[in-house]
C-alpha cells in the first residue's frame, strides 16, 4: 500500500518550501538594500542609454520635453551641460558614476 500523495503546497520543492526559503534572513532585502537598488537602477539605465549613442539620448530628451513641457528650462540646462569642460570633468571624476557598494556574502548587515 502506498502513502497518500502530499498536497501541492507541501511537496518537496512546492510553494510552501519556496516561501520558507524566501523568508529566510539571508534572502530578505533590507530597506537600505532596496534604496540602493532604486538608486543604482537608473544609473545602469543611463549608462546603457549613453552607450546607445546621441540619437537615443535626444529622442529621450525630446519625449520628456513633449510630455512634461520643459521648454526653455530644458534648453538652458542642455546649454549649461554642453558647456562643461570634458577634461576638467574627467579629472574630477564627474564623468562616471561612483562604484557600486560592495556587500560581503554571508554578512548579517
Amino acid at each position: 500500500m502506498t502513502a497518500a500523495p502530499l498536497p501541492p503546497g507541501l511537496r518537496p520543492g512546492g510553494a510552501a518550501e519556496i516561501e520558507r526559503v524566501l523568508e529566510h534572513p539571508v534572502n530578505t532585502i533590507s530597506a537600505g538594500q532596496t534604496q540602493q537598488r532604486r538608486r543604482l537602477r537608473p544609473q545602469r539605465q543611463i549608462e546603457r542609454i549613453h552607450f546607445l549613442g546621441a540619437r537615443v539620448l535626444i529622442e529621450l530628451v525630446d519625449e520628456l520635453d513633449r510630455y512634461h513641457g520643459l521648454g526653455d528650462d530644458l534648453d538652458r540646462r542642455l546649454e549649461a551641460n554642453a558647456a562643461l569642460a570634458p577634461d576638467l570633468l574627467t579629472a574630477l571624476g564627474g564623468d562616471r558614476f561612483p562604484h557600486a557598494p560592495l556587500r560581503l556574502v554571508g554578512s548579517v548587515t
